[in-house]
């Protein structure tokens, strides 16, 4: 397995490698100063490595994911099912070619096999969902997460008991002066947020142990004399703000800096790169039907365009409107176009088998 891992396949020499080569916004001619130089890279497995137990990974990346390998087959059926990100890098101008092989040529040969309508919506899908992006990472760039987790104590509340045993409001646990260190708690029969709350002292092993919440079974002789009220603890808040708080600092330690100025300035209340992508899409479906493949090194006045969304300089429902514009304009060429309905998944089952067959002929032992 070894020999499929992201370092050695990174090996220009490596014999199961057929093509690397640069994608992302360097292929699209949309890179800037600061871009990251993200590849893609293809890798051919003989075929009785499908029927092994221990099979080797569809695909193959690095840390960030920016860099990948594919196997040969994965990569052939994301393209026949109109992955706009595979379809693109089957048309890479040549510039982004960094390897390339005789298996590689095939495979090019006969690359409009792969094209179909089907592009015209998954392109559009893609699209639109890099809209719901925009706005979802607007939200994270003007709610920032402190550096500390989330604590399990700051999501409960106290219902003390007063006198004559009757309950009082919720309060949180700076008011009720209780420190859950210092105590134990029981389940409540047929509930799943309240808790009996008992004051051991010193003596306490604590309410929360490593983050978990842990019921005791309480003497009975302790019931009267250490019962202190009823523990609520909302456990789904609680682990959806760790969930929040995770995600946010994986996104901030992973992020381009440079992208997040305009919205961190106030200058830009939308992510500008992911709605660039929305166009991007937009525009290479659009030529996907009218030509009969994707536009990937875009220039002239559609260049501008899409920098000047990327430097925000372009409002937000603007952009929308020629959204629905040009998604409208894909759906009506799509229904007339002369492409076929889907990719020839049978011409690609063959092209599969060819290029499996000629790789193992040229790599006997």
């Amino acid at each position: 397995m070894n020999h499929f891992s992201f370092q050695s396949l990174q090996d220009k020499h490596h014999e199961h490698v057929i093509f690397r080569g640069v994608w992302g916004s360097f292929a699209y001619g949309t890179n800037t100063p600061e871009s990251d130089r993200d590849t893609i890279g293809i890798f051919i497995l003989p075929k009785d490595r499908y029927l092994a137990l221990e099979g080797t990974p569809a695909q193959i990346s690095d840390a960030t994911n920016d860099n990948r390998f594919y196997s040969l087959r994965n990569y052939c059926e994301l393209a026949a099912n109109a992955n706009p990100n595979i379809l693109d890098s089957l048309f890479l101008p040549h510039d982004c070619v960094l390897h390339s092989s005789l298996y590689w040529d095939m495979l090019q040969q006969y690359r409009n096999i792969f094209v179909s309508k089907l592009a015209g919506r998954t392109y559009c899908e893609y699209a639109l969902s890099q809209i719901k992006k925009a706005r979802g990472c607007n939200k994270r760039v003007h709610n920032p997460q402190p550096l500390e987790a989330p604590e399990a104590k700051n999501f409960c509340r106290i219902i003390p008991f007063r006198a004559g045993g009757m309950p009082g409001r919720p309060i949180n646990l700076n008011d009720a002066c209780i420190s859950l260190t210092r105590c134990h708690v029981a389940a409540l029969e047929n509930s799943s947020e309240l808790f009996r709350l008992y004051d051991y002292g010193a003596d306490a092993g604590g309410v929360f142990r490593n983050g978990t919440l842990v019921c005791e079974s309480i003497p009975k002789a302790d019931e009267e004399s250490r019962f202190i009220g009823l523990l609520v603890f909302n456990k789904n808040a609680f682990e959806k703000a760790k969930s929040e708080h995770r995600q946010y600092w994986e996104w901030r330690n992973k992020r381009n800096e440079s992208r997040w100025r305009n919205q961190e300035s106030g200058e830009s209340d939308y992510d500008a790169k992911n709605l660039m992508h929305t166009f991007r899409l937009l525009y290479s479906g659009l030529h996907i039907i009218r030509f009969g493949e994707p536009l990937v090194r875009f220039s002239g006045e559609i260049l501008q365009e899409l920098m000047n969304i990327r430097n925000g300089l372009c409002l937000y429902d603007e952009l929308l409107n020629k959204v629905a514009m040009l998604t409208s304009e894909l759906e009506r060429l799509r229904l007339c176009s002369t492409l076929p309905e889907c990719a020839d998944h049978a011409a690609i089952d063959r092209l599969l088998l060819d290029i499996t067959n000629q790789w193992e002929k040229d790599h006997a032992r």
